[in-house]
């Protein structure tokens, strides 16, 4: 039946089932049962969690051949997770019985020694953290983790960054616009924290705590975008148009694949898959046809080819004027 099922949701049940296993053993471990046989649990709870996580690595794998790293990597973590979500009389009998104990520990060492040379030896070929990180982790993973550093990079210190204009192209900015709608989400969000945490620490301090935190990450969120928007203008160069939108939207168009420009487009033109629209909290001022379609690759998402990209300046006259010279 698997076989059968749209691959994007095999994929999500590769990981969604394992967890649930290991959330129905981590509540297993708790129950009067498991606390009169300690030890039987803790070993039944270790091998579910190994078990579990190595099936979803072998299931995962190109004709079901994963690495020999990546397997001895999907047991370690088992032994991880099996040691942290243990009830504590059960994991005081798992470490009770030395040579079980002796056995995880090796196991994580040399995972952790493979993982990390693998890592070491792509950062010297590549020169890039990232493509190190995915030797460990997997792609979507690092990329997400990338986007959210670099989140908090702008949020926490992108007042002192400039503008991103490489040398030879010119710059068109669209933040005038967006910016002070962003800044009054902004401005509820952080009266929102102070709401929320003075309501819920009433009930409960760890609740409160985590949507705290929660609250926090919105509020460094739209200042990330709000100075997203400022650094990164959409780009006239020598051969192509860099239409971007902050950190959601970058797209290089050639010059020579424009074959129309215009100011006008309707809201349902907006919803079709083959217009990219690159105007966030305002509808666009400026609308390229392309004379073939050009395939957008967003950072997280569906690939799809676009025939049409619309976006919103501050000053749309110096622009079209600039492109239209180009074209």
């Amino acid at each position: 039946m698997l076989l059968r099922l749209n691959p994007k949701l095999r994929s999500a049940l590769f990981v969604l089932v394992p967890l649930l296993a290991i959330a129905a053993g981590r509540l297993a471990t708790h129950s009067e049962l498991a606390a009169r046989h300690p030890r039987t649990a803790s070993l039944l709870f270790l091998w579910l969690c190994a078990d579990s996580l190595a099936l979803a690595i072998i299931a995962k794998a190109p004709r079901n051949r994963p690495e020999i790293r990546a397997l001895l990597g999907a047991i370690a973590a088992g032994c991880v997770v099996a040691t942290v979500g243990a009830a504590a009389p059960v994991r005081a009998a798992l470490f009770d019985m030395q040579s079980v104990a002796i056995a995880m520990a090796l196991t994580v060492a040399l995972a952790v020694v493979w993982n990390l040379r693998a890592a070491a030896g792509r950062y010297r070929s590549s020169g890039s953290l990232s493509h190190a990180a995915e030797a460990i982790l997997p792609s979507t993973t690092v990329k997400f983790a990338a986007k959210e550093l670099h989140m908090l990079r702008l949020a926490l210190v992108g007042w002192r960054l400039q503008p991103d204009v490489p040398q030879g192209a010119r710059a068109f900015a669209y933040h005038c616009v967006i910016n002070p709608m962003i800044a009054v989400f902004l401005v509820l969000q952080l009266i929102e924290i102070v709401v929320v945490d003075l309501l819920v620490s009433h009930w409960s301090r760890e609740a409160a705590w985590v949507l705290l935190a929660l609250g926090i990450w919105g509020a460094l969120f739209f200042i990330a975008m709000m100075q997203g928007f400022r650094l990164y203008p959409v780009l006239l160069e020598r051969h192509s148009l860099r239409v971007r939108s902050g950190l959601m939207i970058d797209l290089r168009v050639p010059l020579a694949d424009i074959e129309a420009m215009g100011a006008a487009i309707s809201g349902e033109e907006l919803k079709q898959d083959h217009v990219l629209n690159a105007a966030i909290l305002s509808h666009p001022n400026v609308v390229l046809q392309l004379a073939r379609p050009l395939e957008y690759r967003p950072a997280f998402g569906k690939t799809r080819m676009v025939t049409r990209v619309a976006f919103r300046l501050d000053e749309p006259a110096p622009f079209v004027a600039a492109l239209q010279s180009r074209i």
